[in-house]
């Protein structure tokens, strides 16, 4: 079966466009990713790890697919073991990277190595100090939700935080000392 996978995303051209390119390859199913989001992913990733010998990936670019470069060469490496050829129909031409006979030997050595030191997966959130995630006034604006009955999951939500950070972060004063919680002072 022929998947072709849409991305719309600046630097990448218009989604009509890359759905002409598809077309003229012959695809059966083409999905559209509008959105770069977690969900998206966790909808994506499963089903281009399932395909089988003799399926084929049709995408514009490698930047439609929308991974780091040790996930890429997973799956990579993935789809040349389960036989499924990649075909990449940008503005520079159509290339095939197909699974028969051996793996590169530069694909097989990456792949190696990002097994070995395979880092936990990153999340889409910005990039936060250890020493203290929020600011002083965020800080504040988190009591004043608690205080007036937000849950501390809508709480984490809006600080992109889990419910147990919320809970130890309302729970220090300024310095960093334990205070009394805002339940026992109201």
């Amino acid at each position: 079966m022929r998947y072709g996978l849409i991305r719309i995303a600046p630097g990448l051209p218009s989604a009509v466009q890359q759905r002409r390119d598809l077309e003229a390859t012959g695809c059966d199913v083409v999905l559209e990713e509008r959105s770069t989001t977690l969900a998206g992913r966790r909808i994506l990733m499963p089903l281009l790890q399932g395909l089988k010998d003799g399926d084929e990936v049709v995408v514009h670019s490698l930047e439609c697919l929308d991974i780091e470069l040790g996930e890429l060469v997973r799956l990579l490496s993935r789809f040349h073991e389960a036989g499924v050829t990649l075909r990449l129909v940008g503005s520079g031409g159509v290339e095939n990277l197909t699974p028969h006979g051996p793996m590169p030997r530069i694909l097989a050595v990456l792949a190696e190595h990002e097994a070995r030191h395979r880092k936990p997966a990153s999340s889409r959130r910005r990039a936060r100090a250890t020493s203290s995630p929020l600011t002083a006034h965020q800080l504040k604006f988190a009591r004043d939700m608690r205080r007036r009955g937000h849950s501390l999951r809508a709480i984490g939500l809006v600080f992109q935080l889990s419910p147990e950070e919320i809970t130890a972060l309302i729970g220090r004063d300024r310095d960093g000392l334990a205070a009394v919680t805002d339940e026992a002072a109201a």
